[in-house]
Protein backbone atom coordinates (compact mmCIF):
# COMPACT_ATOMS: atom_id res chain seq x y z
CA UNK A 1 0.00 0.00 0.00
CA UNK A 2 2.81 2.21 0.78
CA UNK A 3 4.51 1.91 -2.37
CA UNK A 4 1.54 2.72 -3.94
CA UNK A 5 0.56 5.96 -2.35
CA UNK A 6 4.47 6.53 -2.89
CA UNK A 7 4.39 5.91 -6.93
CA UNK A 8 1.10 8.20 -7.05
CA UNK A 9 2.89 11.19 -5.43
CA UNK A 10 4.16 13.31 -8.89
CA UNK A 11 8.11 14.13 -8.82
CA UNK A 12 8.52 17.29 -8.14
CA UNK A 13 8.82 19.42 -5.07
CA UNK A 14 5.63 19.09 -3.73
CA UNK A 15 6.27 15.62 -4.01
CA UNK A 16 9.26 14.84 -2.84
CA UNK A 17 8.44 16.33 0.70
CA UNK A 18 4.89 14.08 0.33
CA UNK A 19 6.77 11.22 -0.28
CA UNK A 20 9.60 11.89 2.83
CA UNK A 21 6.43 12.09 4.99
CA UNK A 22 4.71 9.02 3.89
CA UNK A 23 8.20 7.31 3.97
CA UNK A 24 8.06 8.61 7.78
CA UNK A 25 4.95 7.21 8.59
CA UNK A 26 2.98 9.60 8.17
CA UNK A 27 -0.82 9.64 7.44
CA UNK A 28 -1.48 12.21 4.48
CA UNK A 29 -5.21 11.20 4.39
CA UNK A 30 -5.70 13.47 8.14
CA UNK A 31 -6.62 17.14 8.23
CA UNK A 32 -4.24 19.43 9.50
CA UNK A 33 -3.22 23.11 8.82
CA UNK A 34 -1.01 24.00 6.12
CA UNK A 35 1.02 27.20 6.25
CA UNK A 36 1.96 28.56 2.79
CA UNK A 37 4.69 31.47 3.22
CA UNK A 38 4.62 34.24 1.14
CA UNK A 39 7.31 37.13 0.95
CA UNK A 40 7.03 40.80 0.34
CA UNK A 41 10.36 43.82 0.45
CA UNK A 42 7.94 46.08 2.67
CA UNK A 43 5.40 45.89 4.98
CA UNK A 44 2.49 47.29 2.72
CA UNK A 45 2.47 45.40 0.57
CA UNK A 46 2.69 42.39 2.95
CA UNK A 47 -0.23 43.57 4.29
CA UNK A 48 -2.52 44.90 0.99
CA UNK A 49 -1.71 40.88 0.10
CA UNK A 50 -3.06 40.05 4.24
CA UNK A 51 -6.19 42.10 3.52
CA UNK A 52 -7.00 39.95 0.07
CA UNK A 53 -6.64 36.72 1.38
CA UNK A 54 -8.64 37.58 4.21
CA UNK A 55 -11.41 37.61 1.23
CA UNK A 56 -10.89 33.33 1.39
CA UNK A 57 -13.17 32.12 3.77
CA UNK A 58 -11.09 29.19 4.27
CA UNK A 59 -7.85 30.82 4.83
CA UNK A 60 -6.21 31.97 8.47
CA UNK A 61 -4.07 34.79 7.43
CA UNK A 62 -0.99 35.88 9.51
CA UNK A 63 -0.74 39.50 10.30
CA UNK A 64 2.40 40.55 8.09
CA UNK A 65 6.06 39.80 10.02
CA UNK A 66 9.35 41.44 9.26
CA UNK A 67 12.75 39.35 9.67
CA UNK A 68 15.86 40.63 10.63
CA UNK A 69 16.56 41.46 6.98
CA UNK A 70 14.07 43.98 6.07
CA UNK A 71 11.55 40.51 4.26
CA UNK A 72 7.67 40.71 5.23
CA UNK A 73 6.32 37.76 5.79
CA UNK A 74 2.77 36.52 5.28
CA UNK A 75 1.27 32.77 6.28
CA UNK A 76 -1.93 31.35 4.90
CA UNK A 77 -3.18 28.51 6.88
CA UNK A 78 -5.73 26.21 5.30
CA UNK A 79 -7.12 23.57 7.39
CA UNK A 80 -6.93 20.07 4.77
CA UNK A 81 -5.92 16.79 4.16
CA UNK A 82 -1.82 17.49 2.72
CA UNK A 83 -2.70 15.99 -0.69
CA UNK A 84 -0.22 17.33 -3.73
CA UNK A 85 -3.50 18.67 -5.76
CA UNK A 86 -4.78 20.56 -3.12
CA UNK A 87 -1.40 21.78 -1.95
CA UNK A 88 -0.42 22.53 -5.59
CA UNK A 89 -3.67 24.55 -6.27
CA UNK A 90 -3.49 26.48 -2.84
CA UNK A 91 -0.17 27.67 -3.52
CA UNK A 92 -0.47 28.57 -7.06
CA UNK A 93 -3.48 30.88 -6.18
CA UNK A 94 -1.54 32.41 -3.56
CA UNK A 95 1.21 32.92 -5.63
CA UNK A 96 -0.62 35.16 -8.30
CA UNK A 97 -2.28 36.91 -5.49
CA UNK A 98 0.97 37.52 -3.90
CA UNK A 99 2.34 38.41 -7.33
CA UNK A 100 0.11 41.17 -7.75
CA UNK A 101 1.50 42.89 -4.71
CA UNK A 102 5.11 42.45 -5.74
CA UNK A 103 5.81 39.23 -3.57
CA UNK A 104 6.49 36.04 -3.94
CA UNK A 105 6.17 31.85 -2.68
CA UNK A 106 8.59 30.90 -0.02
CA UNK A 107 7.18 27.59 0.48
CA UNK A 108 5.11 25.75 2.62
CA UNK A 109 4.88 22.99 6.04
CA UNK A 110 2.97 21.45 8.08
CA UNK A 111 2.19 19.39 11.27
CA UNK A 112 2.93 15.77 11.10
CA UNK A 113 0.10 14.27 11.90
CA UNK A 114 1.55 10.68 12.91
CA UNK A 115 3.30 12.46 15.97
CA UNK A 116 4.02 16.41 16.91
CA UNK A 117 7.57 16.55 17.20
CA UNK A 118 8.75 16.27 13.39
CA UNK A 119 7.55 19.37 10.63
CA UNK A 120 7.71 19.05 7.20
CA UNK A 121 8.88 21.78 4.72
CA UNK A 122 9.02 22.61 1.19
Amino acid sequence: MKSLQLAMIPDDENGAVLRAMVEDGDDLTIPREVDFHLVFGDEAAAAAFAEAAKQSTDLLVSVPAVDDEGIWQVTASRHMAPRHADITRVERELTVLAESFGGYPDGWECSRAAGPEDDAEA
